[in-house]
């Protein structure tokens, strides 16, 4: 496999709907450098990062070596966690009457019909809010029973109270992460959905140029463009914008690899009004010059595992090639964690590093000296193609 050692990479990554700003984000990869030169036995470095584009780039860049082989990697931060953070506000009535909305947007255009269809698990995490609702309104249903027959002055309000006090201590105390984080998902995709984004939209064309910039460069052995969660849903977006500006390239034999990570790009392609997607996604899955790839776990919930975006959008193009995971055989998951807690853990798993060596990896993909298409292509062979002192064992 010697042709696909790399020694120069490009990593373009857009990543999933969280208010993480980019110190955190550069904060979390360098942690997750760290575990990951742990890990694998081998040197690692990385720089400071600095923003471009008004801070809609962050670029820092690592070098991982062992004693016989040694990677650079430029990593470059599609930012969008500054439009992410603003929606992450404080309630207020406005917002709630959004949420509604998208609910009902989705429940009356059949969308979340087709998502019980394709997987069931993201079918009952996108009708959680409601379902906790509904158990709360039973609670208090119940209540308000049991203080009437004990003739209990104005039951029902009283009983309707401790429901409500309930559900808000459920918030505060047990969740409060999935359950705000869902509703805020419903606002977003709806919006997506309908094209109202507009701060986005101008957004995803200065993504676009940067990655422009970097397919017309011959500074690097791989481009690879990562997405994860909604993210991927933007992926091919930004890159079909991109190929519309340079349509000369692969001509010259240069290709680009694209990795999507617990994909939600069903999630607006299902809606009816989320037809804009098919174009790109169809072109994308189309062009010979690009090599695409997902990787898919059922310990992910936030996401359509088991199903390929392109072949439910459109037809079966061979692409994305789908790779199945088992999270227990990448972290040791020894220690107990709130279920709230687990499923988000779970969805970022894509993008932290291992605790043990396994054939997916996300920073051996960015870090390591094989490039995506050997990793997918044989990935019995990724662990064993390093020896326990980081060495590569055969370049053949």
């Amino acid at each position: 496999m010697a042709e696909t050692l790399i020694k120069r990479r490009c990593v373009i990554s857009i990543g999933d709907y969280e208010p993480l700003d980019v110190a955190q984000q550069y904060a979390n990869f360098q942690r997750g450098l760290q575990r990951f030169a742990q890990t694998w036995n081998v040197a690692t470095a990385i720089s400071p990062f600095k923003l471009e584009a008004d801070g809609a780039i962050a670029v820092w860049h690592t070098e991982t070596k062992a004693s016989n082989w040694k990677v650079k990697t430029e990593f470059r931060l599609l930012n969008w966690s500054d439009i992410v953070r603003r929606d992450f506000r404080r309630w207020n009535f406005d917002r709630a009457w959004r949420a509604i909305k998208a609910l009902t947007d989705f429940v009356f255009s059949g969308t979340c019909w087709h998502y019980f269809r394709l997987n069931l698990r993201f079918g009952l995490f996108f009708f959680y809010p409601v379902l906790a609702i509904l158990f709360f309104t039973i609670i208090a249903l119940l209540f308000s029973a049991l203080l009437g027959t004990f003739e209990v002055p104005l039951a029902s309000l009283l009983g309707f109270a401790i429901g409500i006090a309930l559900f808000a201590g459920f918030i505060e105390w047990l969740d409060p992460l999935v359950l705000p984080r869902v509703v805020d998902m419903w606002i977003f995709l709806y919006e997506l959905v309908h094209l109202e984004r507009t701060n986005l939209a101008e957004r995803l064309g200065v993504f676009s140029q940067d990655i422009v910039a970097k397919l017309q460069s011959d500074d690097f052995d791989e481009i690879l463009i990562v997405g994860h969660g909604i993210g991927a849903v933007l992926q091919p977006i930004i890159v079909d914008r991109a190929f519309w500006a340079m349509p000369e390239f692969g001509k010259d034999g240069r290709t680009v690899s694209l990795l999507s990570l617990g994909s939600l790009l069903l999630a607006v392609g299902l809606h009816p009004e989320g037809g804009w997607v098919v174009g790109p996604v169809s072109r994308i899955a189309r062009d010979r010059w690009v090599y695409w790839a997902e990787y898919q776990t059922q310990d992910d919930i936030i996401s359509f595992s088991g199903s390929n975006p392109v072949t439910e959008l459109i037809s079966d193009h061979g692409k994305p090639m789908l790779q199945n995971i088992q999270i227990k055989d990448m972290v040791d998951t020894n220690a107990k964690r709130r279920f709230p807690e687990s499923i988000y853990q779970n969805h970022r798993q894509f993008v932290r590093a291992n605790s043990k060596r396994y054939f997916y990896d996300y920073f051996m993909i960015c870090c390591g000296p094989y490039n995506l298409q050997a990793r997918v292509k044989y990935p019995d062979l990724m662990v064993a193609a390093l020896s326990p002192d980081g060495r590569l064992v055969s370049n053949r």
